[in-house]
């Protein structure tokens, strides 16, 4: 796996997420949710999350986020910053589900595991490949100790780009596609039917031609960067900044 060697492993609060209820019939909650976000809500358990995006109907990212089922509570795991974004695109449809938004006073934990490690039990895998699980756990009674060794917060995120999860910040919402970001690879379903930007983000997927795509960078400065786009934020671990970046093709050596 490329950059493998710079994944850390470890427990960390992530004081940046927002959680957000969405409150109602479990079924009507999945209806909802099926027909607005880019991932397949079917296929998520108690212990399986799943990353997901919403986007507009030309197929442009408005915000990235996590879906769990914890104690069979619906719940979105997403950035401070974004939850506005959210909230305001999935209100416009809740009256015809009967749902409400909620948002709890809940700590989020973030682990960092060896792929072969087993999770607590009330752990939700996000995201996992030959060497790192991310999963996440909803911490209501702020009770949650743990041995594992901390992670910063930049360690998380560094540990999310290491594993090709490019996400975009909330001013950087309606500008990128998921193909562009490589989105498109853990966080949209081409199987489920329709969803808000489905058809567009599916003639990429099936017809078009990629010429520019995100990778991590690992550099020193910005000049090692200049010719692409910084996606989200750039992180920084000792001398090394990682940084996700857009650009032609070509252009990644």
């Amino acid at each position: 796996m490329i950059n493998s060697e710079f994944i850390k492993y470890g427990v960390v609060t992530l004081e940046d997420k927002a959680v957000i209820h969405l409150k109602g019939d479990f079924d009507s909650v999945l209806s909802l949710l099926q027909g607005q976000v880019t991932s397949d809500c079917k296929l998520v358990t108690e212990h399986r999350g799943q990353p997901s995006s919403l986007c507009n109907e030309k197929g442009f990212i408005l915000c990235n986020f996590d879906i769990i089922i914890d104690q069979k509570k619906w719940l979105i795991v997403i950035n401070n910053a974004s939850k506005d974004i959210f909230l305001d695109e999935i209100n416009k449809f809740l009256p015809f589900y009967k749902v409400i938004c909620e948002l709890l006073d809940v700590r989020v934990i973030g682990f960092s595991r060896e792929s072969d490690q087993p999770m607590l039990q009330h752990e939700h895998l996000i995201l996992s490949s030959e060497k790192v699980n991310l999963s996440l756990m909803i911490d209501a009674d702020n009770e949650f100790q743990s041995e594992l060794h901390s992670l910063s917060q930049n360690n998380w995120a560094i540990n999310q780009k290491i594993i090709n999860d490019h996400q975009i910040q909330a001013e950087e919402r309606g500008k990128y596609r998921p193909h562009e970001l490589g989105q498109n690879i853990n966080r949209v379903s081409f199987d489920k039917g329709c969803f808000r930007g489905q058809e567009i983000i599916a003639r990429m997927e099936y017809l078009g031609k990629l010429k520019k795509e995100t990778r991590l960078i690992i550099h020193s400065n910005l000049e090692e960067v200049s010719k692409f786009t910084i996606i989200g934020k750039s992180y920084q671990d000792k001398e090394n900044v990682f940084s996700s970046c857009l650009g032609k093709i070509e252009n990644f050596s």
